[in-house]
């Protein structure tokens, strides 16, 4: 795969509006930015995005976003991320059948470059 390709695609699937008033200017502009299909060209970008001060401290703040993350190259091939304090959970609402009860709480870096590294092995062979 070209290294200029982007490997991993990210969005807001919903959110909760009433809850938007109570966040810092910089956790709105974040929100806006996340309400476009963002990407990502490796699974290292998307574990250090997600567990940047900045994702960490919007995710901490702000309970009621629900992510959607799929493959760049096939978007109908997707998994929810709900973040949640200090930790992301991944659901597979597909049922691709690399997590067990198809979702996985990750609260590390290396938890959650795992389970990506998992679902991708799966889906892409």
């Amino acid at each position: 795969m070209n290294s200029n390709t982007p490997l991993i695609t990210m969005v807001i699937k919903s959110k909760d509006l009433k809850k938007i008033d109570l966040l810092t200017s910089s956790q709105k502009s974040l929100i806006e930015t996340l309400s476009m299909l963002c990407s990502f060209l490796s699974v290292d970008d998307f574990c250090s995005f997600i567990f940047s001060s900045k994702f960490s401290d919007l995710i901490s703040t702000y309970s009621g976003l629900v992510f959607e993350i799929g493959l760049y190259t096939n978007h109908e091939i997707v998994l929810q991320l709900i973040g949640q304090g200090k930790r992301v959970t991944i659901i597979d609402n597909i049922g691709y059948g690399c997590f067990a009860d198809n979702s996985i709480d990750c609260s590390t870096y290396d938890e959650l470059a795992v389970c990506i590294n998992q679902w991708l092995s799966l889906v892409l062979n």
